[in-house]
């Protein structure tokens, strides 16, 4: 099979979850068929990764973004390669599933999340994202990363094939040397640090995450001495508020090659998710595989994850985080996650092979059929 994807930035080592699950599933994927990767040009330096060929779009921004340009090139260049399988590694990217459908002869999007909700977009953002989702009726399978997205999609009427497929946990492999330039280079010391991931967004309420910490250091139940947040500056003047209620004990490191991300979750004390709104986090598997205490949002989608309820604070409470991060300061031994009921990756990308598989004959079985008649 030939397979087209679009909607990662790019890989290898580009942060967010729709590329972290590109650079790990299609490697995989491209030991059996022939893969096509379409990227923006700042987000890659290499034509081939690991087997996936990667073809750059053309560099403009249209309505003040760079995918839009990307995810039309892709549209365009499909409807002469005519992949069989055009993939979207998100939401956003399904914009033009119309036009997909016309290119290839099935198409599978992957649903991470509701994007629409998200509070950082504009109004015109989060109207594409509602069109987006609106044309999943036209998909040949929705992959939903979280069996939550999929009850969201069949309860809203949805009646497209969807298959849940979650993310994998990463074998993670740190030296104890580069562990220790990493935390040297910050000041740290070992299991005296608490750890947020993500992008500087509203979506990841780094906000609550600042003030819990103060609060449970204020009162002496944190063996944490610093709290370290761990991504980019979005534009959107979330870092700005982040700074403003940040004192000395708080870093912000900026976005870190993914070596340096393990370096600190290796050595961590507590690594907590704090979204307001999310998919499913690879950040957060990435701390289970790091055999961190881990704490959790108890927004849905987290609730999907298969770890005990200990684990899960209230959404945008600072108290309630702060008792958590007593807790786990006090028995980190407790906080942390069995690894036993995640997949691997091998395991994810052997799904969807077997859905690729599925919707490939089917489509042979149309054809006939349509000859036979």
């Amino acid at each position: 099979m030939r397979i087209s994807v679009i909607g990662a930035r790019g890989i290898p080592d580009v942060e967010g979850g729709a590329e972290k699950n590109a650079e790990q599933l299609f490697p995989r994927i491209a030991r059996h068929h022939d893969v096509m990767l379409y990227a923006i040009r700042r987000y890659t330096t290499v034509p081939v990764y690991r087997g996936v060929r990667i073809v750059v779009s053309p560099l403009f921004r249209l309505f003040g973004t760079e995918k839009l340009p990307c995810y039309i090139y892709a549209a365009l260049r499909s409807l002469w390669e005519r992949p069989d399988i055009i993939h979207c590694q998100g939401l956003g990217s399904a914009v033009f599933l119309f036009l997909y459908r016309l290119a290839a002869r099935r198409v599978v999007v992957r649903y991470g999340s509701i994007d629409y909700k998200m509070a950082k977009w504009s109004p015109i953002g989060r109207f594409g994202f509602w069109i987006s989702e609106w044309q999943l009726r036209f998909a040949d399978a929705v992959i939903a990363v979280t069996p939550a997205l999929k009850e969201s999609l069949v309860s809203r009427g949805f009646r497209v094939r969807i298959e849940v497929i979650p993310n994998a946990l990463d074998p993670v492999a740190v030296e104890p040397a580069e562990a220790d330039r990493a935390l040297a280079v910050y000041g740290l010391a070992e299991r005296a640090y608490a750890l947020g991931i993500g992008r500087l967004t509203a979506q990841k309420d780094f906000l609550t995450l600042i003030r819990a910490f103060r609060l449970a250091r204020a009162r002496g139940d944190l063996a944490c001495r610093k709290l370290v947040l761990v991504g980019g500056d979005d534009g959107s003047g979330c870092y700005e508020q982040l700074r403003s209620e940040a004192d000395d004990d708080v870093i912000f490191t900026g976005r870190l090659p993914r070596p340096e991300v393990q370096a600190l979750l290796a050595r961590c004390g507590i690594y907590v998710n704090s979204s307001v709104h999310e998919g499913m986090s690879n950040a957060v598997l990435e701390a289970i595989s790091a055999g961190c205490p881990v704490l959790l949002s108890d927004i849905v989608e987290n609730r999907d994850l298969p770890v005990d309820a200990r684990h899960f604070f209230r959404t945008g409470d600072p108290e309630a985080l702060a008792g958590r991060l007593a807790e786990a300061s006090a028995r980190p031994a407790a906080f942390m996650v069995s690894k036993t009921p995640f997949l691997s990756w091998d395991e994810v990308a052997g799904r969807t092979l077997a859905l690729y598989d599925s919707l490939f004959e089917r489509s042979h079985t149309a054809e006939a059929t349509a000859k036979g008649s």
